[in-house]
């Protein structure tokens, strides 16, 4: 089994020039792990939803708001972000940097644009 896993190691996705996403693999069927660093509004226009995860998103660095569930909420660290499978979101950021767990496993092909 894998106990730790370099930053180094893990796979790394710049989205838009706004969004950046590192992946950590984890040894675990069950969740996967990252870190989403968010320098403006993520996606740019509309709305984007995980259809097939639920995740819990942790304020670690920074300050934004995210629009979900019908509502605006202003964000800033040590803050904690549940957003349920399939749930509309939007996210904005000012340098600020989320620790995600998705279960089970995210997947890009349950990620969906909402205009």
């Amino acid at each position: 089994m894998k106990h730790v896993v370099k930053k180094v190691d893990a796979k790394v996705a710049d989205e838009h020039g706004v969004s950046r996403f590192i992946e950590y693999g984890t040894p675990f069927a069950s969740f996967s792990m990252g870190v989403s660093e968010i320098h403006g509004r993520y996606p740019a226009e509309g709305f984007d939803a995980d259809t097939g995860v639920d995740a819990a998103w942790y304020v670690a660095a920074g300050s934004g708001m995210i629009a979900i569930g019908g509502g605006e909420y202003a964000l800033a660290e040590g803050d904690m972000i549940f957003v349920p499978k399939g749930e509309p979101f939007c996210i904005e950021g000012d340098h600020l940097k989320l620790v995600v767990a998705s279960s089970p496993p995210w997947a890009p092909e349950q990620h969906t644009h909402i205009a």
